[in-house]
C-alpha cells in the first residue's frame, strides 16, 4: 500500500500536520498575548502612578485617585486574561 511513497511525500506530510497544528496554536494565543500584553501595560502604568505619587515623598488624594483607577484598569485586564 505504501511502498511507491518516497521520502520526499513523507517530509511533506509532516511538514504540513506541523503547520498545520502551529497555525491552529497561534490563532487560538494570539488573542491571549494581546490581553497579555495590555495587563503588562497596565501593570506598567500603576508602577508609573506610584512612581509619580513618590517623587516629593507625599501623596496627594489625586495621586491617590490616579493610583486606584490605574489598579482598577490592571485588575480588569488581568480579570480579562483569566475569563472572568
Amino acid at each position: 500500500m505504501f511502498a511507491n511513497v518516497d521520502i520526499g511525500t513523507i517530509i511533506t506530510l509532516v511538514l504540513g500536520l506541523i503547520a498545520t497544528f502551529a497555525s491552529t496554536f497561534w490563532v487560538l494565543s494570539k488573542g491571549k498575548i494581546g490581553l497579555i500584553a495590555t495587563a503588562a501595560k497596565e501593570l506598567a502604568d500603576v508602577g508609573s502612578a506610584l512612581s509619580r505619587a513618590l517623587e516629593d515623598d507625599k501623596i496627594t488624594k489625586e495621586e491617590i485617585q490616579d493610583i486606584k483607577t490605574q489598579w482598577l484598569e490592571a485588575k480588569t485586564a488581568l480579570k480579562a486574561i483569566v475569563g472572568k
